[in-house]
């Protein structure tokens, strides 16, 4: 019954771990404006930006009705502001970098980028930190209307800060194999 016990308490340990890193499609709220006749919503994710991979997403809706517009073409511009104090490079492991972009302008936004099929999405990968302009530009038909905001990227977190998830999986190998040896053998007796 202790061996059951050890194992479930471990199970439901791994599984609310687990759960804590999980990603929503979508993210938080970065802007919220009108351009014309369109209502535009941006939303990032992380929802606190830092210099690296950057999910942004967009929710184009007519304004009138708010019916999600299915049949535009997205555009992301991405440009420092002059004036930013933080410009501190990112950082990451050869293995998890993605290419550097080379251009921060005219970066596609597609439809179906994640699992929600309204949204129009592209992953940016932001070069350092800083104040950023994002300018989301939509056309349709002959219509073309653009709206900007401003976000904060922060400094990128410090390796062992942002990938000891990684290296948190090894450890909990070897404890879960220690404490079911434990258990095996107080089965025994």
């Amino acid at each position: 019954m202790q061996a059951r016990t050890i194992r479930a308490i471990f199970i439901i340990s791994l599984m609310l771990f687990f759960a804590r890193t999980s990603w929503a499609d979508g993210g938080a709220i970065q802007f919220q404006g009108d351009a014309g006749r369109l209502h535009i919503t941006v939303f990032t994710l992380p929802p606190i930006l830092s210099a690296g991979p950057v999910d942004v997403t967009v929710l184009i809706q007519e304004r009138s009705e708010l019916a999600p517009l299915l049949d535009a073409r997205v555009t992301l511009d991405l440009t420092a502001e002059a004036g930013s104090s933080l410009n501190k490079q990112q950082w990451s492991p050869p293995a998890c970098a993605l290419n550097a972009p080379r251009s921060l302008t005219g970066i596609p936004a597609r439809l179906n980028h994640g699992e929600n099929r309204l949204l129009y999405g592209a992953l940016i990968q932001v070069p350092y930190s800083g104040i950023w302009q994002l300018k989301i530009n939509v056309a349709r038909n002959s219509e073309e209307e653009s709206v900007s905001t401003m976000l904060k990227v922060n400094p990128p977190a410090p390796p062992l800060l942002a990938y000891w998830r990684l290296f948190i999986l090894p450890p909990l190998g070897v404890l879960g194999f220690i404490l079911n040896r434990a258990a095996r053998r107080s089965e025994r007796k």
